[in-house]
């Protein structure tokens, strides 16, 4: 069997089976909800917990072709600091490891470095070190380091029956601008211009989630990279419960809605199997609800209850529009497969 046809859950399976784990390492792939987080945590014994994440982007999967040198690598620190936020870890740096093809133009891996560092300030942290080698594309491969209080760590995996499910900002934006972008559609240049700011430059929600964990009821987080439904899936299993949520307060900007009807895009798939939002999903204790609400307000962020956690473990619905309920499928995007 080739890698093409395992996907990349099955590909992380094959590292999980062979890798060995240690004491201090309390979630990673060896640990029992360690292959559902997209960082791993080490107990540092004095209280609080260092989070490590890498993430990867290469200019031909990852970016389309009118994404700047400046915004592949702002791209490339903003997908492990939305790492970082999802467990409410406070960064403490990055480093990179760069391929590079011989003939990349000077001036474009400058830009490259600008868009690295602006990202890093932009969340008071900063770019320190890292490797370089010829490749035949650009790679850039960030690995982000965190720190948090081991009493306030976010997870996926504590989800309790009864919780509200939540998210933050407008989801299906930045799968509509990438639409926008790959098929050039013919859309009107404020809507292009608003929703493929959404694809070209991501925000990771960090501030809000730093300030989020410190208030004991979020019981599970993680950020919308790979589809919504996908990591609804996630919660599912880590937490060993099930999710119920309503499309009608699924929160879609406007211009999404337009685009969708417009070119004939499926405005679900966009929202649940493509992903890139990098807006929090959360899970909140009810009794916490008016307070998560107050500290989104005070960022100036939306915040939106879409459903609640079931006793139905695994099981993932949605009460469509018509009033029908339906099963949400586990897929979410993964370069390895033809998304199905």
């Amino acid at each position: 069997m080739k890698i093409g046809e395992l996907g990349e859950i099955g590909i992380i399976k094959i590292f999980q089976e062979e890798f060995s784990s240690l004491p201090h390492i309390i979630l990673g792939l060896k640990t029992p909800t360690g292959i559902y987080e997209d960082t791993g945590v080490i107990d540092l014994k004095d209280g609080n917990v260092l989070i490590v994440t890498t993430d990867l982007i290469g200019k031909k999967t990852h970016m389309p072709p009118e994404m700047t040198p400046r915004q592949m690598g702002r791209k490339s620190v903003i997908v492990n600091i939305s790492d970082l936020a999802a467990m409410g870890a406070k960064p403490l740096g990055l480093v990179m490891s760069i391929g590079l093809p011989s003939d990349l133009d000077a001036e474009d891996l400058k830009e490259i470095a600008i868009g690295m560092n602006q990202a890093a300030e932009e969340y008071e942290t900063c770019v320190f070190g890292g490797d370089t080698n010829m490749t035949d594309d650009v790679i850039l491969a960030g690995t982000a380091i965190g720190i948090i209080k081991k009493e306030d760590l976010l997870t996926r995996h504590s989800a309790k029956p009864g919780d509200i499910v939540a998210v933050t900002g407008y989801l299906g934006s930045s799968a509509a601008g990438l639409q926008i972008l790959m098929q050039n559609l013919a859309v009107s240049p404020e809507i292009k211009k608003k929703l493929t700011k959404y694809t070209l430059e991501p925000k990771a929600q960090l501030k809000i989630a730093m300030e989020l964990s410190k208030i004991k009821g979020i019981t599970a987080s993680g950020d919308i990279t790979d589809g919504l439904a996908w990591e609804l899936h996630k919660v599912a299993a880590a937490s060993g419960c099930g999710i119920k949520i309503e499309e009608i307060k699924l929160p879609t900007l406007q211009e999404t809605k337009k685009v969708s009807k417009e070119f004939d895009l499926d405005l679900l798939e966009l929202i649940m199997h493509i992903g890139e939002d990098f807006e929090l999903i959360l899970t909140i204790n009810p009794k916490k609800w008016e307070k998560v609400q107050e500290i989104s307000k005070k960022n100036n962020i939306k915040i939106s209850q879409i459903g609640h956690v079931t006793d139905k473990k695994n099981e993932v619905t949605m009460l469509d529009k018509n009033g029908n309920l339906i099963n949400l499928k586990k897929k979410g995007y993964d370069q390895f497969l033809t998304r199905s």
